[in-house]
């Protein structure tokens, strides 16, 4: 199945399609979270939890796909949370909404690894450039978040059962696509890439890419648990802020506009393969994002922080992508579990540190010193990888 003249196919709408069902359970969670008045630390601590649960599957079941193929797991994983789905007809207290969330996040933890192996192996026996392949992805799934953000507090509030509904639906149709795709095409994927997907990057400095892999994701556990914190803690900061609950997931998508923005520039200008320092510069929405969060609270500055902080976190995604799937090894599922598990830790503990710091300082000045603290950390951390790469 070709889409769009050779530049997406079938599974790049399954993975749009399920960032959007991704986010809308994710942020459903939350504003029913706020709204039963659970205090910023718990909220925190729902996700935190919920997170570990995606590290460790993420860990332990993303590379299963390398073992028994990728579209296989990925649809016994729909099978099976479809039926899950069902429990959140009846969310009545916080024991069964951290239930749903763990299984949730095992659902998640398991689909992602395998999209991301699936795609970097398959394309990459077609000739597509990584960055291409990497960049793609990331433009399905966050392009997904944002109706998923937007929907999800709004359709809680006023049709709640709907959430559920389109989940089941969602999972029950993709998992007879993909077995009938399985049937017909097995592992490979029925795409013929366009030759603009065929361009070659820089050179990728493979002798030391495991170097660049944990600089990379230690970048993006810093610089993600300011958008981790502000995407999960959204609905309880806009109450905060004297924001109405039934638009914050309106203003909240900015962050998701933010990553989106991010992803189509670095599509384009690609001067930060194989080049540290360029990569270091792009990073400029960090000390921005740091800056808004010392401004006092409104409906302007709730909406750019969003917007910031999802360019702060974007940035080093890629990068931790690109690096994690650019590999020389047959590892392509395993190597997305250890990315997406560096998700989940940011995930978790972006949550937990923002839900804790602000319920300490009663405002968002604590987690404004927070982050300044960890933008400090992120240029040395940056400093140092510069002049280790450059001694060659």
């Amino acid at each position: 199945m070709n889409l769009i003249k050779g530049k997406f196919h079938l599974y790049h709408l399954i993975s749009n399609v399920f960032s959007t069902l991704m986010y809308l359970l994710f942020s459903s969670v939350n504003t029913v979270a706020t709204r039963w008045g659970l205090s910023f630390f718990s909220i925190g601590l729902i996700n935190f939890i919920g997170a570990l649960t995606y590290i460790g599957t993420s860990f332990i079941l993303g590379r299963l796909g390398d073992k028994y193929g990728h579209k296989r797991v990925i649809s016994y994983a729909m099978l099976f949370f479809s039926f899950f789905n069902v429990l959140g007809f009846f969310w009545s207290n916080v024991i069964e909404l951290l239930i749903f969330v763990v299984g949730m996040n095992m659902f998640f933890g398991t689909f992602f690894p395998q999209v991301e192996g699936l795609l970097s192996k398959r394309e990459k026996s077609l000739g597509v450039d990584a960055a291409s392949t990497i960049n793609r992805f990331n433009l399905s799934w966050s392009t997904g978040n944002i109706v998923g953000v937007i929907l999800g507090p709004f359709l809680i509030v006023r049709i709640p059962y709907a959430v559920f509904a389109f989940s089941i639906f969602l999972n029950l149709l993709t998992y007879f696509l993909i077995k009938k795709d399985l049937s017909k095409n097995s592992e490979n994927l029925s795409f013929v890439p366009s030759k603009k997907l065929k361009n070659s990057s820089s050179e990728v400095d493979f002798p030391r890419i495991n170097t660049y892999r944990m600089n990379y994701r230690l970048t993006l556990i810093l610089s993600g648990l300011v958008y981790a914190a502000f995407l999960s803690l959204f609905p309880k900061i806009a109450a905060f802020s004297n924001i109405p609950l039934s638009i914050s997931g309106l203003l909240a998508s900015a962050s998701n506009a933010g990553v989106v923005i991010t992803f189509l520039t670095l599509e384009k200008v690609r001067i930060w393969v194989g080049n540290p320092f360029k990569a270091f510069f792009l990073m400029i929405g960090f000390p921005i994002t740091v800056l808004l969060l010392f401004i006092p609270p409104s409906m302007p500055q709730f909406l750019l922080l969003a917007l910031f902080s999802g360019i702060t976190y974007a940035v080093p995604y890629t990068y931790a992508i690109f690096y994690a799937l650019n590999s020389p090894n047959e590892d392509h599922s395993k190597q997305g579990g250890f990315h997406e598990a560096t998700i989940g830790m940011l995930s978790g503990f972006g949550p937990l540190l923002g839900g804790a710091i602000i319920q300490i300082s009663n405002d968002l000045r604590g987690l404004a010193m927070t982050s300044l603290l960890l933008l400090l950390i992120v240029v040395i951390l940056q400093i140092r990888f510069i002049k280790k790469v450059k001694t060659r």
